[in-house]
């Protein structure tokens, strides 16, 4: 890796400190971010930000301190400071009832190829010509919401252990954008991510649109009665569901302070049914790759769930130090939760036409979980919803929630799709550290509980 002067000072403090016998690792996050608003039919927010964030963490015995500074890195003499400070804080904290663990750069890491410069560069107007053409060509009598926030990230990483270096450069983008008819209410919506500009075209998006514009116009909306049904599940929809019981089932803190709903389990145990297969893969094109985590681990392919079998616990550098395990490489960045795709149709119509009546929720609203002890979790379809009979489509449902248990819906598991899709599940509001998941384009599930459903969209 070719160091910038900013990489250089960090390493230059980091070798100073190491000889002084300080334990510390330093951490530069660089983002470039715009987002775009739009409500009303206009745009509503246009903003653009690049900020520069230097953390650094020290280790003193059973004490530690932290700090985090904005601002270029110019001078060694500022990331001296930074590094005092954090020094101080470890010096008057309290100790901890276990030893942390150092972090430690187990490899050189220099990645950037999944880094667009057309992306991270992309003029605003694009954006904005782009919701233009889609509400001209939808239509201009609906009104239309959305958000697209786009831009990179660069993370360089060191620590005093040795002096191994770790760099990541890396663009995304989530556009969405919710079409609400203004008189029966209803909303349908379109969602598009990746790493390139490339991965956007505005005339997908109003296909989109212009296939379930008539379900919707020339069809009154159905109302489920509470019970069990047979319910599809497409990609957005699996990719928040599985995340969450991935962090309430398979993250270690839950796990060893007997929270989570897998807590009375133990590896080799069977948690979901046959055919459902989980990891977390760093390597998947279709995730935000990265290669290592913020303890300097580097990433590989880590198996969560095998043919229904819980194979391992994720671990951050904090748990593994309180609880005595291995560090796993997942202390902060990205998950890449992969759930490998199944023999199915990639054609949900065909695939369930001799299914008789289905449930199709691409996207679940207001996710929550009920009881994580349990592996409970809530959620209303909103977005897109509509009821399949014998494979045609005959009309929307209203606003219906689904309350039931991973274990459930996912041991009762009967399609899924044969074709993989990205889903985007990046946090706008803090800094810029995007996530995405592969997930199956759907999965058809029975027996799923149907407790609630309002009297209009």
């Amino acid at each position: 890796m070719q160091k910038n002067k900013a990489h250089e000072i960090i390493c230059a403090v980091r070798a100073a400190a190491a000889k002084r016998g300080i334990d510390a690792t330093f951490t530069l996050h660089c983002e470039k971010s715009h987002l775009m608003r739009i409500g009303n039919n206009s745009v509503s927010l246009n903003t653009s930000e690049i900020l520069t964030r230097l953390d650094i963490g020290v280790i003193n015995g059973r004490r530690t301190g932290s700090h985090t500074q904005m601002g270029d890195v110019t001078s060694q003499e500022y990331v001296e400071k930074a590094l005092q400070i954090a020094v101080d804080k470890a010096e008057v904290a309290s100790e901890k009832d276990y030893q942390p663990i150092s972090a430690i750069i187990e490899a050189a890491v220099d990645e950037n190829s999944q880094y667009d410069k057309a992306l991270e560069q992309v003029d605003p107007s694009f954006k904005a010509d782009a919701y233009r053409q889609i509400i001209e060509k939808v239509g201009e009598s609906y009104n239309f919401s959305g958000s697209w926030s786009s831009g990179s990230v660069e993370l360089f990483m060191v620590s005093t252990a040795n002096d191994l270096t770790v760099y990541h450069l890396a663009t995304d983008q989530d556009f969405n954008v919710v079409l609400k008819h203004p008189k029966k209410k209803w909303e349908l919506r379109q969602a598009k991510t990746g790493w390139r500009l490339a991965d956007f075209n505005v005339n997908d998006v109003v296909d989109g649109f212009k296939k379930l514009l008539p379900v919707y116009e020339n069809h009154q909306g159905f109302k489920l009665e509470p019970g069990e049904y047979t319910v599809a599940l497409g990609s957005s929809a699996l990719a928040e569901v599985l995340m969450m019981a991935c962090y309430t089932g398979f993250y270690g803190r839950t796990y060893e302070e007997k929270q989570g709903w897998t807590s009375k389990n133990k590896k080799g145990d069977k948690v979901l049914g046959s055919n459902i297969n989980l990891i977390d893969d760093p390597t998947d094109d279709k995730t935000f790759t990265f290669g290592f985590d913020l303890a300097g681990k580097t990433r590989a392919l880590f198996p969560l769930v095998k043919d229904g079998v819980m194979q391992n616990m994720m671990y951050d550098i904090h748990t593994a130090a309180k609880y005595g395990r291995e560090l796993t490489g997942h202390t902060g960045g990205s998950t890449s939760i992969v759930m490998q795709p199944g023999s199915a149709l990639p054609d949900l119509l065909a695939a369930v036409k001799d299914m008789g009546r289905v449930i199709y929720i691409p996207a679940l609203h207001y996710l929550n979980m009920s009881n994580p002890s349990q592996g409970v979790f809530t959620g209303s379809s909103r977005f897109n919803a509509v009821l399949i009979e014998d494979g045609k489509v005959v009309g929307p449902i209203f606003s219906s929630r689904i309350t039931d248990s991973f274990q459930n819906v996912f041991g009762n598991v009967r399609l899924i799709s044969s074709e993989a899709e990205s889903v985007n599940l990046s946090n706008t509001y803090g800094r810029r550290m995007p996530e995405a998941s592969s997930m199956p384009g759907y999965v058809v599930a029975e027996k799923v509980k149907i407790t609630d459903s309002a009297d209009s969209f």
